[in-house]
């Protein structure tokens, strides 16, 4: 094998493994077919291996090159991302367009205080709430700023960055029916064997954060409903015996009829972590820390 390897032949191996076709390969690199075969042969040739069996005009990779090229994906999506930041690294450059993908339960208070912040009469910016998805933070859309602001910490590959911006306050939601609705406070004790209803947390939903709860606390709650709002778990708990944990609502968002009362495990109030993620292209993006200022001074305002 040659110690010399051009670096351009590695997207080409790439490339040619996921399309299996000339034809699509030599018009995505705008190469000619004599180009294709020779680009072929040079990586045949310093890999001592044939990385590809053509018949029929498909190109299937072989064991070898499947493997070379699970190594490459990586450091090649991190290359391709480079143009994306340099224009982040310019302090003075603001994105027209900002895609925050969130979790409903914070939605509502951070919509309007985002939309406020980052909205001026000198710009006027293209601005998108979506659900929670790791693939739209993951993979973002060209010319935008996608931000995602969900719980933390959350599982994430090298490519994404998350920190932690605040904390807030958990609450029990629930009817005046129910025996407990009268207290002031309310221990995590006292509700465990209630049924409660939660808020689905977008697409990697996997009931995470009662897990959270039970191995910090000892104390497993009992989940039988999952709704995708705020506003429907509330509803549930208006004509159903159903609790609802969740973050600060203001009365005027509360159905008449339900009480919202502070949780508390061993005298001291429950909270929610509330993180940030993005993709590491947008590290030193100059907006990021303003729009974790944002998050935070709007969820320290309904505390």
């Amino acid at each position: 094998m040659k110690n010399t390897f051009d670096l351009n032949l590695y997207r080409f191996l790439h490339l040619l493994s996921q399309q299996k076709s000339q034809v699509k390969v030599c018009h995505t690199l705008d190469i000619s077919k004599a180009t294709f075969n020779r680009q072929l042969a040079e990586c045949r040739q310093h890999f001592d291996n044939e990385l590809f069996n053509a018949e029929k005009g498909i190109y299937t990779p072989t064991l070898l090159c499947q493997q070379l090229c699970e190594t490459i994906s990586e450091p090649l999506e991190q290359l391709e991302q480079i143009p994306q930041l340099v224009q982040s690294l310019n302090a003075n450059m603001y994105p027209n367009e900002y895609i925050f993908s969130i979790i409903n339960p914070l939605s509502s208070m951070l919509t309007i205080p985002l939309v406020t912040a980052l909205t001026t009469d000198k710009h006027q910016p293209k601005i998108s709430f979506i659900d929670w998805s790791i693939e739209s933070i993951e993979n973002p859309k060209r010319g935008a700023l996608a931000i995602g602001i969900g719980g933390f910490p959350n599982e994430l590959n090298e490519r994404m960055v998350e920190r932690k911006v605040s904390s807030v306050p958990l609450y029990v939601y629930m009817s005046k029916r129910h025996a407990l609705c009268h207290q002031a406070e309310l221990e995590l004790s006292e509700i465990e064997n209630s049924q409660t209803v939660r808020v689905s947390m977008g697409s990697l939903d996997v009931s995470a954060y009662y897990e959270r709860v039970r191995k910090n606390t000892g104390i497993t709650l009992e989940q039988k409903l999952t709704v995708s709002s705020m506003t429907s778990a509330l509803d549930c708990v208006k004509v159903s015996p159903y609790v609802f944990v969740g973050m600060y609502l203001d009365d005027s968002s509360i159905p008449k009829g339900i009480f919202r009362i502070p949780l508390l495990f061993n005298g001291k109030q429950m909270t929610f972590d509330v993180g940030i993620q993005y993709h590491r292209a947008f590290y030193q993006h100059p907006i990021i820390d303003q729009v974790e200022t944002f998050i935070r001074q709007a969820l320290h305002q309904t505390n």
